[in-house]
């Protein structure tokens, strides 16, 4: 029954309770109901199984003792002696087969059978190409973890050891977040830094100790057996780790050869500069124990005297740079080959210049760096003074030095302390806001101004006044990037005399020279690049920017990565190559020869977030450490020339020397040192690879001028029309030859339309002169190509409109100028 129903609400307080009753439907049909039961069951069938049946049957088994006769017991005893004879000589015969088969074991377990021979002898234009398809995966060779001293704890700085084969260093630190870290700020915490060997593979070589986390530390460059690290006090601490190696070696102290320097200069036993670095020694139980000692500082700086916050970095300055307490370069007349200064920056904004040499210059024994007032001191008591001279001070947990140098001679009663020899405070050049100073690295490849070796200059070089040797590259943790000049002042009165004691020190500090926004958060890393002078990296949380020294903009800015990035450096043997350590473990590797929106490869290096990365740049240690790793790829051979032929000057020597193995040292948050092996088309260089660089950059260059003039010109057009609009008249000055040029070319293009016989008109527009203010002096060479370009455009349209006109004629579409039909 198709009817149509409408419902609608009612109360039943208001209305009643409505009674439906019940009728009688015929269309109803009457439904019996039953009750029915089901279940189911499993099917269920009959069987039987028999097994073997075997009877229990008695047997019983009875010998008897054999007899022989005399005849057959002599020939029994003569056999017997034969087979004695036969014995001994089997027995000789693998006595002296024992020697051989254990070499040809050990050599089974040293060599790698997966060894490509001929890889070693590739040196053509193209084969570093070939790699893309064939090598393009990180080789693994080491890791190390030691349970005690770094299990579970992030690995936050990583050092090669140089002039040594297989050592590598890194620190171990808490794994705590910035929260955890407040209520135990200024605690004392017990860190080390642990020197691994190739050669050992459960412990480390040595344990270097410190009595509050390093966060950063360094090896001397000219002597390894001096390191230095910062704290998260603010402190900084010196060990010299010369006995320790010379115990390693299986040498005394008052051994001959030589080379070896002490902290301060004086000279020590040998050094660990090639060879064997356990000899015959790590075998020995009691020596091994005496090298897991942990090895305590021989200087710790005084808390007054040291940064206010974390010593964010540092790093060694090279032999040929040496600063006074002035901050002024030291004459090449007092450098002898050895690197004693190095430089530390943390968030306070300070810039440290520090001095292993301090006791030396305490006792007035290097006046071209400091006097004794320059180096603080304290008073010590004659009890002290003779503990002093014992080096039996204490650790200083609240500053002063672990071994505590000897009272001085001319100042009885005095110790010095360890202080910066000298400290700058960077400022904004507005003067307004301070800097908070996070990563910071030298300028070495400024000095190479010409296109020779491996250095290329891209666009003109930013000059900036001062000796480079002084000039460093900061980030801040406001995300800014700073060019510094620490040798930098102002023009000062003071005589000679004056200068001579030294009292110029009320003079004005203006270090920073150029400064500009980089990223949005701290940078992890800022690197200049190995092959191009001013070119510089800064990599951040989640994308990089290379710089061009002078430049506001910088040249390249990559897309944002898939999670944070950790660490990252350049390629020292590939001009085109940067590598990113990222938050999940993988490593990137842009390769600008091969693209430059996205990166090239995609290398998986740990398990865990990597916190640390270095790469080994010396070509000779590259060699000599790839053939001290089991299963490396580098042979003896290669080895022993690498040892012999010394190490390279630095990231251009050895990016210049070919390096043929490239390895790479990873750490992360689990405690875990990996050591790697580079992919061989990472490390070969293509052909042409710097020219092809270097054409990226100068156009990245190129680019940021243009925007910058196009910017330049729309400001002007906009103030010549507001000054326009506002006065009236519009006088200025002008350039009539590149005016007169455009309206020349203008008027030819108005001419040519006349003398064609256009039927459509357009009226001659020039350029006055005194149309608008336009200062062509100072105008750039970029601008003035900009408005001739404007003009070109000018007289191409106007072609394309007479085109226009003469085809509109020709085919009749509209009437002909003043009645007149076109020809």
């Amino acid at each position: 029954m198709k009817q149509n129903y409408r419902f609608t609400d009612r109360n039943s307080d208001i209305g009643g309770v409505a009674e439906f009753r019940a009728v009688k439907d015929p269309n109803f049909k009457l439904i019996r109901e039953s009750e029915r039961g089901i279940q189911v069951a499993p099917a269920l069938a009959d069987g039987d199984a028999q097994t073997t049946y075997y009877r229990a049957v008695n047997k019983a088994v009875q010998y008897e003792s054999a007899t022989t006769s005399t005849s057959t017991s002599t020939s029994t005893s003569t056999s017997t002696h034969h087979n004695e004879n036969i014995s001994d000589s089997l027995l000789a015969f693998l006595e002296k087969a024992t020697v051989r088969i254990e070499q040809a074991l050990q050599q089974n377990e040293s060599v790698d059978i997966f060894h490509d021979t001929f890889r070693l002898h590739g040196d053509g234009d193209g084969e570093g190409q070939e790699g893309v398809q064939t090598d393009s995966e990180l080789r693994y060779l080491k890791n190390f973890a030691d349970a005690n001293y770094s299990k579970n704890k992030p690995l936050v700085a990583i050092d090669w050891m140089p002039k040594a084969q297989g050592l590598v260093a890194v620190s171990a630190v808490r794994n705590l977040t910035f929260d955890q870290r407040i209520p135990i700020l200024g605690q004392t915490q017990t860190s080390f830094v642990l020197l691994w060997d190739f050669r050992l593979l459960v412990k480390p070589l040595l344990i270097m100790q410190s009595h509050h986390e390093i966060f950063t530390f360094r090896f001397n460059r000219t002597n390894p057996n001096i390191v230095v690290g910062g704290t998260i006090t603010g402190q900084v601490v010196l060990w010299d780790i010369t006995e320790a190696m010379q115990h390693a070696q299986g040498k005394s102290a008052t051994g001959s050869g030589g080379g070896g320097s002490s902290a301060d200069g004086s000279a020590t036993g040998p050094s660990n500069g090639g060879g064997s670095l356990l000899g015959g020694g790590v075998d020995d139980e009691s020596l091994a124990a005496s090298l897991s000692l942990p090895q305590n500082p021989k200087y710790i700086s005084t808390v007054d005297h040291s940064h206010k916050r974390c010593v964010a970095d540092l790093f060694w300055l090279p032999p040929t740079t040496q600063i006074n307490h002035r901050g002024r370069l030291v004459g090449e007349e007092h450098l002898d080959g050895q690197s004693y200064q190095f430089v530390t920056v943390a968030g306070d904004g300070m810039v440290m210049v520090w001095d292993v040499r301090y006791e030396k210059i305490f006792n007035d024994e290097l006046r071209h760096i400091g006097r004794a007032k320059h180096v603080p001191t304290e008073k010590v008591s004659n009890a002290g003074a003779a503990a002093a001279s014992n080096n039996a001070g204490g650790s200083g947990g609240g500053g002063g030095a672990a071994n505590a140098p000897a009272a001085s001679t001319t100042n009885p009663g005095l110790k010095p302390l360890w202080a910066p020899i000298f400290k700058t405070h960077l400022k904004r050049l507005d003067g307004v806001g301070e800097l908070s100073l996070c990563r910071i690295c030298d300028t070495a490849n400024a000095k190479y101004l010409t296109s020779t070796g491996n250095y290329f200059m891209i666009g003109k070089q930013a000059s900036f006044p001062g000796d480079n040797r002084a000039q460093f590259m900061i980030a801040t943790e406001e995300g800014d990037i700073i060019f510094a000049d620490l040798s930098a002042r102002k023009e000062t009165t003071t005589n000679a005399a004056k200068e001579e004691e030294g009292d110029d020190e009320d003079a004005e500090v203006s270090c920073v020279k150029w400064i500009t926004k980089d990223h949005a958060r701290p940078s992890v890393h800022v690197q200049e690049s190995p092959f191009f002078p001013q070119i510089v990296l800064s990599i951040s949380d989640w994308n990089f920017h290379i710089w061009k020294l002078g430049e506001d903009k910088p040249l390249f800015t990559s897309p944002m990565a898939h999670c944070y990035l950790t660490a990252g450096c350049w390629s020292n043997t590939r001009p085109a190559v940067i590598l990113l350590a990222c938050a999940d473990g993988q490593i990137l590797v842009w390769d600008f020869t091969d693209s430059s929106f996205h990166h090239s490869l995609q290398l998986k290096a740990a398990p865990y977030k990597i916190t640390s990365m270095e790469l080994l740049s010396s070509t000779a240690t590259v060699a000599a450490t790839a053939a001290a790793a089991p299963g490396a790829s580098s042979g003896n051979a290669a080895a022993k020339d690498a040892s012999s032929g010394g190490t390279a000057a630095g990231a251009g020597a050895a990016a210049g020397q070919q390096a043929k193995f490239q390895l790479l040292a990873v750490g992360d948050e689990a405690g875990t040192l990996h050591i790697h092996e580079m992919p061989y088309n990472l490390t070969k260089k293509v052909h042409r690879e710097e020219i092809i660089m270097q054409k990226f950059l100068e156009r990245e260059l190129q680019r940021i001028e243009l925007e910058k003039a196009q910017a330049e010109t729309e400001v002007q057009l906009i103030g010549s029309s507001g000054e326009g609009a506002a006065g009236g008249d519009r006088p200025g000055t002008a350039d009539n030859a590149l005016l007169a040029a455009v309206n020349v070319a203008m008027s030819s293009t108005a001419t040519a339309g006349g003398a064609s016989g256009t039927a459509v008109s357009r009226p001659t527009t020039t350029l006055d002169p005194n149309a608008k203010d336009v200062d062509v002096a100072n105008m750039s060479a970029a601008e003035l190509a900009l408005r001739a370009e404007l003009a070109a455009l000018q007289k191409e349209e106007d072609e394309f409109l007479k085109l226009e006109a003469i085809f509109v004629t020709e085919m009749g579409l509209g009437p002909a100028e003043d009645g007149k039909a076109a020809s």
